[in-house]
């Protein structure tokens, strides 16, 4: 059985990419792959609570739904009094017990595979995804046939897997929300570094933070949005390196690692035409700087003439009931009825995160979106106060992420909500006597 052991890992590996990085298969286009995963954590939960009398429900699933329910309120209020067919939000507690649902399932998976689970076990898994994505991501870019089989494979709008985008993509994975959901691992990554120096496991760091770096360099030309996630993680190592008393060396290995990194970009910059357009376009503002003197990119300069301020109280307080472009009749969103101004892309025409929800449900609505997302990280602190830092970096670069685009970070959250400090406790202590 041992010898299977890596296959099943591998397998494992790809099952938890279904989950983070959701996907469209064309031959099958009613469900996507986190949908079939949630379908299939239900199923396991109806079992383990008909063996066990209980499962992981506990007050704080209880204290969550309650939060999501009320933000699927607020927005039913919202749009009911401005009477627009926007449902983007209004069934939010369904989408966040499919994410748990998909996480469940994933979480299972591995801990019938390793006899057990914990929070760095679940991180090892979150990072391996990320590092294959990148791979993949490499793969479709260098390997034409093997583009096309992805294009005619996997199907969806965006991230979930559209090709249209003359950029770098895995399967599922591209855009700002892939971005944002690497930053996330990055951060996470880094705390877990930190754990492992401190108990001398050098290999183990040495492997982590090539795997950062790695992401870094790839992650970035799928999505710059990445590059947020890396300026948290290294500002967290940096600060401990300097701060506390015996981690010197960890700052020596980050600044060699760093250095290799640099030499191998510098070397495929100068000899490889593709990766130079590709590196160009990931570090756009990196490139500016060094050549022009100011910081400037692309997506940058866009985002600044989407800061559109509400002119009423009553969008300040509820929103308008849009969080979706009211006028395109390519969305589920459309509204026949809708006679205001005629934006291109989303509502008001901005992307911002922010705005997008004031406009949607107000201060009111955002607020109980933060409120549910801070409830979420103190149920993980909760749980595991030694990984406290790590929940809140991932916590910071959610609410980061929403001065760009208006997607959420539940999916990094849910599979640690999904293990019991029972559970990784039991695990952390068996590996450490291995």
């Amino acid at each position: 059985m041992k010898a299977l052991k890596p296959f099943g890992v591998l397998f494992a590996v790809a099952v938890t990419s279904c989950y983070y990085f959701p996907f469209i298969l064309t031959a099958f286009p009613l469900a996507n792959s986190k949908m079939i995963l949630a379908a299939i954590g239900v199923i396991l939960l109806g079992i383990t609570l008909t063996k066990r009398g209980n499962g992981f429900f506990d007050k704080d699933f209880l204290n969550l739904s309650l939060w999501a329910f009320a933000i699927s309120l607020i927005a039913f209020i919202s749009i009911t009094i401005n009477h627009t067919p926007d449902n983007t939000f209004t069934t939010y507690f369904m989408s966040m017990w499919v994410w748990l649902g998909g996480a469940y399932a994933i979480v299972r998976l591995i801990k019938a595979l390793h006899g057990g689970i914990s929070v760095p076990l679940m991180v090892n898994y979150l990072l391996s995804v990320c590092v294959l994505q990148c791979i993949l991501a490499l793969v479709f870019d260098y390997f034409p046939d093997a583009s096309q089989w992805h294009a005619s494979t996997f199907s969806g709008e965006g991230y979930m897997g559209n090709t249209d985008e003359d950029r770098l993509h895995g399967i599922g994975c591209s855009l700002d929300v892939a971005g944002f959901r690497f930053a996330a691992v990055i951060v996470m990554a880094s705390y877990i570094t930190y754990l492992l120096f401190k108990n001398n496991k050098y290999w183990s760091v040495i492997i982590y933070l090539c795997s950062i770096f790695f992401i870094t360099v790839v992650g970035d030309i799928i999505s710059r949005s990445t590059i947020i996630g890396v300026g948290v993680a290294l500002s967290f190592l940096f600060i401990i390196s300097f701060t506390q008393r015996g981690n010197g060396r960890l700052l020596m290995i980050m600044v060699a690692i760093m250095a290799i990194a640099i030499i191998i970009s510098s070397y495929l910059y100068n000899t490889n035409e593709v990766f130079k357009d590709n590196l160009r376009f990931g570090f756009e503002g990196f490139f500016s700087l060094f050549e022009k003197g100011e910081w400037q990119s692309n997506s940058n300069d866009i985002l600044k003439n989407m800061i559109v301020w509400p002119d009423n109280t009553k969008t300040w307080l509820i929103g308008d009931g849009y969080i979706n472009n009211p006028a395109d009749n390519s969305l589920d969103t459309f509204d026949p009825y809708y006679v205001g101004k005629i934006f291109g892309g989303y509502y008001m025409g901005t992307d911002i995160g922010y705005l997008r929800y004031i406009f949607y449900f107000g201060i009111i609505g955002l607020s109980a979106f933060s409120l549910f997302f801070i409830r979420v990280c103190c149920i993980c602190i909760h749980r595991f106060e030694l990984f406290k830092w790590m929940f809140l970096m991932a916590l910071a670069i959610n609410f980061i992420q929403w001065f760009k685009v208006s997607t959420d970070l539940f999916v990094v959250f849910a599979p640690f909500l999904c293990i019991s400090a029972k559970e990784n406790y039991n695990y952390m202590k068996l590996t450490e006597k291995a």
